[in-house]
């Protein structure tokens, strides 16, 4: 498998995993007990290289719209664009044997990315 089939499989498999666990869970209600009508949407396109999780929809008469995760591939790395979770994306990525210099954290100005070790 080439590195970017491989990238792209990894990309997949990390977060297709936590959308499955987060969805599995049962939906929360608002205080009025009535369950929001917010669902989370999971867009993989390989095409362009862009995968996204993404929660939108409306909590009562509150407008929800949140990125969880976005990755893209671009120049042969993988860009973590935006991570709301505490799962550890990265290291899942590290523990797939994905060089981490092959991983950048674009959620990071470019003058504070060296202090991670990662991309360098």
């Amino acid at each position: 498998m080439d590195t970017l089939s491989h990238y792209r499989s990894i990309i997949q498999e990390t977060i297709k995993k936590y959308y499955d666990l987060a969805n599995s869970q049962p939906a929360n209600t608002t205080s009025d007990g009535v369950p929001p009508s917010v669902a989370d949407r999971l867009i993989l396109d390989e095409k362009h290289d862009q995968y996204l999780w993404l929660r939108c929809g409306w909590d009562g008469k509150r407008r929800v719209q949140h990125i969880i995760l976005y990755f893209q591939i671009q120049n042969g790395k993988i860009w973590v664009e935006e991570d709301n979770t505490d799962l550890g994306i990265v290291d899942d990525l590290l523990a797939a044997d994905i060089s981490k210099t092959d991983i950048m954290l674009g959620f990071h100005h470019p003058s504070k990315r060296a202090l991670a070790e990662i991309g360098l």
